[in-house]
C-alpha cells in the first residue's frame, strides 16, 4: 500500500508547474461551455450559444493550470476553427452522447481540420 501511494505521489508531482493551452471544439449545443464552467466554478450554469469563443483558466489540481479555449460550434463558425490550433497543447472534441442524430456530423468535423491540428495531442 505504501508503495502504491508513493508511486501515485511521484506521478502527481511530475505534473507540478504544468501549464497547457487546451482547445475545446464540438458541434453547437454539445456542452462545451457547460463543461468549461463546471471545471472553473464547480457548478452547472445556464449558457447561451457561444458566438466566437470563451477562454478560462482552470486548475484541476494545485500547480497544474489549463487555459481552455471554448470555440463556438455553429456551422458558420467551424470554418474558423483552424485558426485556433496555433500553440495548442491539446484538443478536446466534445460530442453530445444524448443526441445520436448528430453523431455522423460530429464524426466528419475533426477530419475537416486534420491538417491544421498536426502535432496537437
Amino acid at each position: 500500500m505504501g508503495l502504491l501511494l508513493s508511486s501515485l505521489y511521484d506521478t502527481l508531482m511530475g505534473f507540478r508547474g504544468l501549464k497547457a493551452r487546451i482547445l475545446m471544439l464540438g458541434l453547437d449545443a454539445a456542452g462545451k461551455t457547460t463543461i468549461i464552467y463546471k471545471l472553473k466554478l464547480n457548478e452547472t450554469v445556464t449558457t447561451i450559444p457561444t458566438i466566437g469563443f470563451n477562454v478560462e483558466t482552470v486548475e484541476p489540481i494545485r500547480n497544474v493550470s489549463f487555459t481552455v479555449w471554448d470555440v463556438g460550434g455553429q456551422d458558420k463558425i467551424r470554418a474558423l476553427w483552424k485558426h485556433y490550433f496555433i500553440n495548442t497543447d491539446g484538443l478536446l472534441f466534445v460530442v453530445d452522447s444524448a443526441d445520436p442524430a448528430r453523431f455522423e456530423e460530429a464524426r466528419a468535423e475533426p477530419s475537416e481540420d486534420q491538417a491544421a491540428c498536426t502535432g496537437v495531442p
